[in-house]
């Protein structure tokens, strides 16, 4: 995988929501505390595919000791949990 330049939360955010809702146009709107597998956001069969998505994000694989499916339900625990390597300084 290759390195992913910092990016501001709200950046990431906006990568996370713009992938959910072109996989899912019947998302809606994506708030950053939205259960996204509660509300099926992010159906099962999607989520791999997400997973994926957010290690191309952070540029390294999630590591297996850190998958906890409560730190994938929202987007701002996603961005605080797996994507923290990729915020630029201040956010």
């Amino acid at each position: 995988m290759t390195s992913t330049p910092p990016m501001t939360g709200s950046a990431l955010m906006t990568h996370l929501t713009d992938w959910i809702q072109a996989t899912n146009p019947e998302a809606g709107e994506i708030a950053e505390d939205l259960d996204i597998i509660e509300t099926r956001s992010v159906t099962s069969l999607q989520f791999v595919e997400f997973l994926l998505f957010i290690e191309e994000l952070r540029g390294a694989p999630i590591p297996p000791d850190d998958m906890d499916i409560d730190s994938f339900r929202t987007l701002r625990s996603i961005v605080d949990r797996h994507l923290a390597p990729v915020l630029t300084t201040g956010e």
